[in-house]
């Protein structure tokens, strides 16, 4: 039974309208559009861009490994977004270069292992959080309102206590990914329950 296109005006979230028909049969729009809202809302949960989640939904949705130009031509993002999109995906190991036809232009393919995909886009949001981290507790601490001595004084030492615990995160950075890894574990074992 095809996917229902009258259910896409009353389902679906804003992100849909980032699917453009470009003529194609509107059951297989409406699936893309699905799709796409699916991932969009999954993104906005994690705090994900929502133009990389829509190029997974849309790869996700091919049957077929898609190319920049189809990619570009089903959703209304711009070249620079898809190509950043692209980047991001392939970065997270989120989506895989495959070969089409002997065509030289690159081709891509969902990587289906949703554990993978979680446990690398925990592991790039912890890096970029602490490597970012350290610029923002500084003017955090600079920042420190004047509420009189005692009030300052107590909201200092709860900024350096933040410095104390990134220092240690920092510090024991495969500690906190040993954590990824149990989690991983565990996401592995309900994804094959």
């Amino acid at each position: 039974m095809p996917f229902p296109a009258k259910a896409i005006t009353t389902e679906f979230t804003a992100a849909a309208a980032l699917v453009r028909e470009d003529g194609r049969a509107p059951d297989a729009v409406a699936f893309d559009m699905a799709l796409v809202d699916f991932f969009v809302r999954g993104a906005e949960l994690l705090g994900g861009p929502r133009s990389v989640a829509a190029i997974y939904g849309i790869v996700f949705a091919s049957p077929e490994p898609l190319c920049f130009s189809d990619i570009e031509a089903r959703l209304d993002i711009s070249k620079g977004s898809v190509s950043q999109g692209l980047r991001v995906l392939r970065k997270i190991g989120a989506i895989k270069v495959v070969e089409a036809n002997g065509s030289r232009r690159d081709y891509f393919a969902p990587d289906l292992e949703l554990r993978k995909l979680v446990v690398r886009f925990l592991d790039e949001r912890l890096q970029r959080h602490l490597t970012d981290g350290n610029e923002r507790l500084k003017q955090l601490g600079r920042g420190v309102p004047d509420l009189g001595a005692k009030d300052a004084a107590t909201l200092r030492e709860r900024v350096q206590q933040l410095k104390n615990w990134h220092s240690k995160t920092r510090a024991d950075r495969p500690g906190v990914q040993a954590v990824f890894r149990i989690e991983r574990f565990a996401l592995r074992a309900n994804l094959t329950s």
